[in-house]
């Protein structure tokens, strides 16, 4: 069986759905693939499993300090690295030594996002703008280098890579047929809203806190669930109106996230409508349909090419319709509701959103180079 070596971003114990699931599980029926994390918190290597753990001090060299603990370079088929320039720079630097082939997998454009998070709040920022465009220019160059690439969807690779040539395999975000919820149907006469992940400026959540605002009922509740509290703890200060009716909340794993989001009846996936969120189906889409949650999403060509109106729920991104939207979920019973998220869920299942499906479709096209 041929062999993958995938170098990550990540950090040890951090959850990533992706990475779990389709390539440490369900493409492990194709490939023998063992994971190189990279931590700020351990100064020794260590082998745990099918991961290896490296200090983050031996990050720009990862292949020559894993030669120097034994780990055989030269037995591996395919290096994977995901995300970080400075890593690719070194495996791209060893190809020929040991002839392996490399995919590099973007799973965010980050830098665009900088750079739209820098536009909007310190448009005049030109030299640090200008050093965004050219970290941009330089990834491109050394991913042309590359034998495959792996961007989020097939939209985002035309709207942000465009000038990548070589061969490319869009990995979704999708659902693990082997981690779905049942969700349970709520008999409360509150309706309760979820909200999953970052929060930042760019994301402008201050327009959903706007359309909550203008709703005068009071029998809704919202989580909003968020690694990093302090900017929405913020902004949510600027509401004293909606605090008895909004917890924030953290969760720690994939499994208390399930949990978590199968305690509300619907989903909150909106986000504006920009290039960098018209061109993916949101991560946030994925958590609700793994435990059937109905989503409420942004009418945008990319949602819409995914789910029909029984699937999922639409609205424009702006406080008025937000809020109209809103007052109508709340007047819904949950067994309609539920039945979308049903539907939602069986609909992502049927397409390539399956990392079951998924990892037999990137396994046919590593086996092509």
């Amino acid at each position: 069986m041929k062999k993958i070596l995938y170098i990550t971003d990540q950090e040890e114990y951090s959850q990533n759905g992706t990475l779990t699931a389709l390539f440490d599980n369900y493409l492990r029926e194709y490939f023998n693939i063992d994971f190189v994390f990279i931590t700020k918190y351990k100064f020794s290597f260590q082998i745990k499993d099918n991961h290896f753990i490296v200090p983050a001090i031996n990050e720009e060299n990862i292949i020559e300090y894993l030669e120097s603990k034994d780990i055989d370079i030269s037995s591996y088929n395919f290096i994977f690295v995901r995300n970080k320039k400075k890593y690719l720079e070194n495996v791209l630097k060893n190809k020929d030594r040991y002839s392996y082939k490399i995919a590099f997998r973007i799973s965010y454009p980050k830098k665009y996002h900088k750079l739209k998070l820098l536009n909007l709040l310190n448009p005049f920022e030109v030299i640090k703008a200008i050093l965004y465009k050219t970290k941009i220019k330089k990834k491109t160059q050394l991913i042309n280098k590359c034998d495959l690439f792996l961007p989020s969807s097939v939209e985002s690779k035309e709207k942000f890579y465009s000038e990548i040539n070589i061969t490319s395999f869009p990995v979704f975000p999708g659902l693990d047929p082997d981690k779905l919820n049942t969700h349970i149907i709520s008999n409360d006469n509150i309706k309760n809203f979820i909200y999953v992940g970052t929060i930042d400026k760019l994301r402008e959540f201050n327009i959903i806190l706007d359309a909550f605002n203008k709703i005068q009922t009071k029998n809704w509740k919202l989580t909003v669930s968020t690694t990093d509290k302090t900017y929405v703890t913020d902004l949510i200060k600027k509401y004293p109106k909606l605090h008895d009716n909004i917890n924030l909340a953290t969760t720690h794993s994939l499994e208390e996230l399930r949990a978590q989001i199968n305690e509300h009846d619907v989903g909150i996936a909106l986000l504006p409508q920009i290039d960098l969120y018209d061109t993916v189906i949101a991560d946030k889409v994925i958590d609700y349909a793994t435990c059937s949650l109905p989503a409420l999403l942004t009418n945008n060509k990319k949602n819409n090419s995914i789910f029909k109106n029984e699937e999922a729920i639409f609205c424009d991104f702006n406080s008025n319709d937000i809020s109209l939207k809103l007052e109508e979920l709340i007047n819904t019973s949950n067994v309609k509701l539920s039945e979308i998220g049903n539907k939602g869920q069986l609909k992502l299942l049927s397409l390539k959103r399956n990392y079951k499906t998924l990892a037999k479709q990137l396994s046919d096209k590593l086996n092509e180079i």
